[in-house]
């Protein structure tokens, strides 16, 4: 098994990375942008909520140090954390997993995926997605609509190819906000975050057109409404799903990591936009999906990512479910 490993300097936004100036070719056919990448699928898994069909689709797997989920703590807090869990010290396993929603004559897809895009440093493990849709006999013509979370690159690198729509019948929507800052010119300090800036340009340039901007509890097609979820980045969103009078929070990136997010709520994750904003957002997320019991989604929680969010005295706990 191979895995995305992005270094400690990288994860944790230090040091100088190179930066390539993002390419537009609009001589490049919708054939190369659909193809995502030559990777296989991983893992696909289907379940009902009431008249929705949800697709879970791995798109990728990737390593990071575990420091980066406690950037606001003493060193080894999160080590010791993990530990309890008989879980590893130094680097988590992460992956990253698309949402594809059949509701009516509606085919949606919750973010991207990594796609084609590569990091300095990394090995490759990653646009699956392709693939995915392919086994579950969905081609990217289907597809209705995209919701755009937010702007980093493991969200939005599916979104087109070489200049190309992937989705080219499908509306697109994100954030006005996020999508300003993600399409802005990036800065001239080589840093990560002009890198994933110079990404958000080559893959949202192409189609800007083609999105509508969201905002708090918007509703994409019946059943399916965004939430304001500011923090992890300046304009991140989660999705709710309801049909059948049951209702699926997807958190996105509020918590990434399973365990860390969920029992340490104020503890900084290392790319967080605003700190403070995420820790509210977390708590406000985990207390609605732990006082109405709904099921709750991450985009990078152990695949297929779905479970339950219960109060742990004044922090919480994720516990997966299995679904059907």
């Amino acid at each position: 098994m191979s895995y995305l490993t992005i270094n400690r300097r990288a994860a944790l936004m230090g040091g100088a990375l190179a930066v390539a100036a993002p390419a537009v070719l609009s001589s490049a056919t919708f054939a190369a942008a659909a193809s995502g990448s030559d990777l296989p699928m991983r893992a696909v898994a289907q379940f009902s909520l009431g008249d929705m069909k949800i697709t879970v689709i791995d798109d990728m797997l990737f390593t990071v140090p575990t420091a980066i989920f406690g950037a606001n703590q003493p060193e080894g807090s999160v080590d010791t954390l993990l530990g309890k869990y008989g879980l590893a010290p130094e680097f988590a396993n992460m992956q990253g997993q698309v949402l594809l929603v059949e509701t009516g004559d509606a085919k949606v897809l919750i973010d991207t995926g990594q796609g084609d895009v590569s990091l300095p440093d990394a090995d490759v493990d990653n646009g699956r997605l392709f693939a995915g849709l392919k086994a579950v006999g969905t081609s990217p013509e289907d597809i209705t609509h995209v919701i755009l979370t937010h702007g980093h690159f493991d969200h939005i690198g599916g979104v087109s190819r070489n200049g190309v729509a992937c989705f080219p019948n499908a509306t697109h929507y994100m954030n006005g906000a996020e999508l300003d800052y993600w399409t802005a010119t990036p800065p001239s300090e080589a840093n990560f975050e002009t890198l994933m800036i110079s990404i958000g340009n080559d893959k949202l340039g192409p189609i800007k057109d083609k999105i509508t901007t969201i905002s708090d509890g918007d509703e994409i097609v019946p059943g399916i409404k965004v939430i304001d979820a500011p923090g992890h980045t300046l304009g991140h969103m989660a999705v709710q799903l309801t049909s059948g009078g049951t209702s699926l929070l997807h958190l996105i990136d509020t918590s990434v990591h399973y365990l860390v997010g969920t029992n340490e709520p104020e503890w900084a994750l290392g790319i967080e936009h605003d700190p403070a904003k995420a820790v509210e957002t977390r708590r406000k997320l985990f207390t609605l999906a732990a006082e109405e019991n709904l099921l709750v989604a991450g985009y990078h929680f152990p695949f297929p990512g779905v479970g339950r969010i219960s109060l742990n005295g004044d922090h919480f706990l994720y516990t997966p479910v299995s679904v059907s």
